[in-house]
């Protein structure tokens, strides 16, 4: 490893106030914050003490990498990064949230696609059943009058309201007063409690403010807030940042960004806060980072010239850097051709151009920054479009063409699959609602249930004839089941008991498995990007449940809604190609390439109206008067365009190939093309510098896989499980009783955080806390009362046998995360509860702990019991691993702890078992453990290379239990081969019997 510059080390050594280090493209910035956090541990300062705020979770998995490297350098004995926060501003607005008042436990934070679903669900408003958020009264105010736009206006206008600070009350127009209102009561009430992205930074802004006593316990628990990509965070998260850092007194603030690259100014991001750092926050140290290790001389010329014409930035000397022979830090030079830059008379022959200029690169000697050298193959090329959307698909088709891989992501394009609009249509028959089906243009064509059904027709037909679909899939058998299943919604829809759960609720993700089954999913072998584009489907469908929990036939047209308008929009493919074909051309956009570098770049269609964008000058679309907020924060102007294009140029090494359309009367290429000047460009691919050729060879991946124990577990199980669960995106669905778990936990965490202030919980304080706690988003009614019923007695089992246990308690819920150098793999997972250890173990430098994992299970019998012994000792011999090297600390004993409403049977108890299962977690017990993760995780990689995940499910007899038995060809076989005991019920069916029984119990118990 290279020894910092000179820049970098002031960074790393400086002491004593608020930090500004900016950091020009291909400076090191990562590299050098984590050597700046681990030089601060090593010099005694609080692990808990340092939260890093990163812009997303990629970014905080790579940056705890680093630190967790530069840690095993400076204290080899103590690496952990203990309770270090890595991560987004918003998980740690949740988790300070959390920690400080248990009603917040309730409470998730909804990504996009989340509020999408929500917004969707509840567009119309109900004034009968005061139920609704009320947009169908803003669509007239929309260009196209469609509830996309509406939609996607409304979210607009929520963002503005939130980092603007809009007084609602006073924007003046009650029909979006209303909505807004509406919005709120739905997102953050009973019985959703979700916050979104903008709410959950109010949220915490707000519970400080009125908890100056928390507030002031925060500041004194931390010394030093780093923020990564300051440049884009934008005013509410400032506010926050802010009053974390009490103005900048303390704790003390570092922020690493650079102005330069500043890019979601559209999302409402301010680049004033890194531009006014140093005027804002008392006794403030400015540090740039102006070498570039990445790029060439000629390159970081180029980029240096186009950001020059920013009105108004910090300036900069940025210089291109590479590593001699020597050791010695020398000028990078490029060499002529380098540049290339090409006039093309169509989109086409751009396209042809860029296959031509791969061809010409591959296997072109390249001198990576080790010092080693190898022929450059398809994954060292990426090719960066404003816009993928209406783009990619033109030079993704080209180069497939040519046998180039590819791997194509932000295109949306899920939707333009032949299997996911049938899937689709199929819904929108289930809801009786036309089926939104765009032509050509874009255009959206409704039609109707007859043109509808002849679309079903047509597309299995083609499907079946291309080879996508086997040949069990009948549109005749297709369609009679529809009609089947339209005729039980019918049922449905008049039935409404007092439970409400026989009649007219239904389960979307039920109904898609059964229509996949019906289809040949369990009977033909489909190919594997088929599958893995209705995983994507599946996920949507997650989402659709995860915000509207309790979903009648009535309400199915909301789902139809939600795909027509949102999904079909935002949603790209299946990842197949993300994981299968690594070695691929990568097509994306310069947003979602930033933070990232390749040694080939194509920069095409630098055109009129596309590159700067025609937009650029336009504020949002919003519902809002131009009066009542701010719209200059939104518009990123020539200087927003100048920035994306200055992220664009520097993702570049060394080969840069920019393109431009010039069709007379409707392209041309623009100021950004035209105003490249550097000796090292050449155009029309003429190149005079001889170039050495090699083997083409990928870049090798240095990307760790993520993953927990239960997606091993899944592996362990079944192959195939593993894939459809952890890599395709399959959802197992919810049930009534879905949640039950965690709302277990959630109080449980109440109780022993009591426990910890030296309290114990009363079996009066249970009934309190379950009553006012407990919720499940999915059931209602009697189901959930005899749920709540079912959890008193369960945690007033475990306070009352274990009374003296609970009071050992240290710390509960406590996320881990370490790397297993033997796999490669980053494992991660949350230990339940941290108890205090035995005190007759010998000594040792660290705090010795006993491990605790809850299991919210009803155990019938013997042999349950013995499984569940074998499965939480694989758990907890992996936890104690993480224990030991994330929270340095030291396990000395470990056990799973069944938590019931039910004592456990006389077949257990009589061998002298309770609901305590001790665990062996000895040092023996730890590295079998890791040795069983890194012969799995060796297994599931080269599973990834090839995808030929096997049905393992069925000879270890676990098909009965899968949650995707009911469409996999795996269990047909296994309930031919033991049909004593094949389960031919759903998943949600066995779940909601599982409910059944439950209520009877409580019923039997209530009489007695």
């Amino acid at each position: 490893m290279l020894p910092p510059t000179p820049e970098q080390q002031l960074a790393i050594d400086h002491e004593g106030g608020n930090l500004l280090i900016l950091a020009c493209a291909g400076s090191g910035k990562t590299e050098t914050l984590a050597r700046r956090i681990a030089r601060m541990i090593r010099d005694g300062v609080d692990r808990g003490s340092i939260v890093a705020f990163t812009f997303t979770e990629h970014a905080a998995t790579e940056l705890k990498q680093r630190i967790r490297a530069k840690l095993e350098e400076a204290l080899p004995n103590e690496p952990a990064l203990g309770d270090m926060y890595v991560g987004t501003i918003h998980s740690f607005c949740l988790r300070v949230l959390r920690e400080n008042e248990p009603k917040y436990r309730q409470y998730e934070v909804m990504d996009d696609a989340r509020q999408a679903a929500l917004i969707a669900t509840n567009f119309t408003r109900f004034e009968d059943s005061g139920t609704g958020i009320g947009l169908d009264r803003l669509r007239g105010r929309t260009r196209s009058k469609t509830y996309g736009e509406t939609l996607r206006m409304f979210v607009s206008t929520l963002n503005i309201i939130f980092q603007q600070k809009v007084d609602v009350e006073a924007i003046g127009d009650s029909v979006l007063v209303n909505a807004v209102k509406a919005y709120d009561e739905i997102s953050a009430g009973y019985p959703n409690f979700f916050f979104d992205f903008n709410k959950i930074i109010n949220e915490l802004i707000y519970f400080l403010e009125k908890n100056p006593k928390v507030l002031k316990n925060l500041r004194v628990k931390l010394s030093h807030i780093f923020v990564d990509e300051y440049q884009d965070v934008d005013d509410r998260q400032e506010e926050l940042i802010w009053l974390l850092s009490n103005g900048g007194k303390g704790p003390e603030v570092t922020v690493v960004g650079d102005d330069d690259q500043a890019l979601y100014g559209f999302r409402g991001a301010s680049v004033q806060n890194i531009l006014r750092f140093e005027k804002k926050y008392p006794k403030p140290t400015r540090v740039t980072l102006s070498e570039n290790f990445r790029s060439t001389h000629a390159i970081v010329s180029v980029a240096d010239e186009a950001i020059k014409l920013i009105n108004e930035r910090i300036e900069k000397e940025p210089v291109a850097r590479r590593i001699a022979e020597d050791g010695t830090r020398i000028e990078h030079l490029g060499d002529k051709g380098d540049i290339q830059l090409h006039t093309c008379a169509s989109e086409e022959e751009e396209a042809d151009w860029v296959v031509q200029r791969i061809k010409a690169l591959r296997g072109v000697a390249y001198r990576q920054k080790n010092g080693e050298v190898r022929g450059l193959d398809y994954g060292d090329m990426a090719i960066l479009l404003r816009s993928v959307r209406s783009s990619g698909s033109v030079f993704a088709e080209v180069l497939r063409g040519h046998d180039i891989p590819v791997v194509i992501s932000g295109t949306a394009g899920l939707f333009n699959n032949d299997e996911i609009r049938l899937v689709q249509a199929s819904f929108s028959l289930l809801s009786r609602s036309e089926f939104a089906l765009p032509d050509e243009s874009g255009r959206i064509e409704l039609l109707t249930t007859v043109d509808t059904r002849e679309f079903v027709r047509s597309s299995i037909k083609a499907l079946r004839e291309t080879g996508r679909f086997g040949s069990y899939a009948n549109h005749t058998r297709y369609l009679s089941w529809i009609d089947k299943v339209r005729a039980d919604l019918d049922q449905r829809s008049l039935k409404k008991g007092e439970r409400g759960r026989k009649g007219a609720r239904i389960y979307p993700q039920s109904l898609y498995q059964e229509m996949l089954a019906t289809l040949g999913a369990g009977i033909d072998e489909w190919p594997v990007d088929l599958m893995f584009n209705f995983g994507a489907f599946s996920e949507l469908l997650s989402q659709f449940e995860a915000v509207h929990q309790w979903i009648t036939p009535a309400r199915l047209k909301n789902l139809t809604l939600y795909l027509s308008n949102w999904a079909a929009k935002h949603v790209d493919e299946g990842g197949l190609s993300e994981l299968s074909s690594l070695n691929s051309v990568k097509i994306m956009t310069v947003h979602s390439a930033k933070g990232l570098e390749w040694p080939v770049v194509f920069l095409p269609r630098v055109s009129s109206r596309i590159f700067p964008s025609s937009m650029r000058t336009r504020g949002p679309d919003c519902f809002l008067a131009d009066d009542a907020y701010n719209k200059n924060v939104y518009i990123g102007g020539d200087d927003g365009e100048r920035r994306l294009w200055y992220v664009a140029l520097t993702r570049c090494e060394k080969f840069l190939n920019i393109s431009s359309l010039k069709i007379k009367g409707k392209k041309k290429p623009t100021s950004y093309f035209n105003d490249i000047e550097h000796d090292c460009v050449c155009y029309d691919g003429k190149d005079p510098t001889l170039r050495e050729y090699l083997e083409p060879q990928p870049p090798v991946g240095s990307e760790l896989l993520p993953t927990t124990y239960s997606d091993l577990s899944a592996f362990w199980r079944c192959q195939y499980e593993y894939q459809l669960r952890s890599l395709m995106d399959f959802s197992p669905g919810v049930g009534e009783q879905f949640g039950y778990g965690q709302q277990i936990h959630n109080i449980l965490a109440e109780i022993h955080q009591r426990a910890i202030a030296g309290n114990k919980t009363t079996e009066k304080e249970v009934d309190s806390l379950v009553d006012e706690r407990f919720h499940l988003r999915y059931t209602r009614g009697d189901p959930l009362d005899a749920m709540k019923l079912a959890a008193k007695r369960a945690l007033k089992n475990y306070i009352n046998k274990f009374g003296e246990q609970v009071l050992k308690a240290r710390a509960f819920e406590k996320p881990f995360e370490f790397v297993d150098q033997q796999s490669g793999a980053m494992i991660s997972g949350v230990v339940d509860l941290l108890e205090s250890g035995d005190q007759s173990l010998p000594p040792s430098q660290r705090e010795i702990v006993g491990l605790v994992d809850f299991k919210a299970k009803k155990i019938k019998s013997n042999e349950e019991y013995e499984q569940l012994e074998r499965n939480v000792s694989e758990q907890l011999q992996l936890y104690a691993v993480g224990v030991k090297y994330a929270l340095s600390k030291e396990p000395g004993s470990a056990a799973a702890h069944i938590i019931s409403h039910s004592p456990l049977p006389e077949s257990v108890t009589a061998k002298g078992k309770n609901e305590r299962i001790p665990i062996d977690i000895s040092d023996s017990a730890q590295q079998e453990a890791l040795a069983r993760v890194a012969e799995t995780v060796s297994d599931i990689r080269e599973k990834i290379s090839t995808q030929e995940f096997g049905r393992t499910g069925v000879s270890s007899g676990k098909c009965k239990y899968c949650d995707y038995r009911v469409f996999c060809k795996g269990y047909k076989e296994y309930s031919s081969q033991d049909k004593n005991e094949a389960v031919n019920s759903t998943p949600v069916e066995s779940a909601e019997k599982e409910v059944d029984e439950l209520m009877e119990e409580m019923n039997a118990g209530q009489k007695s």
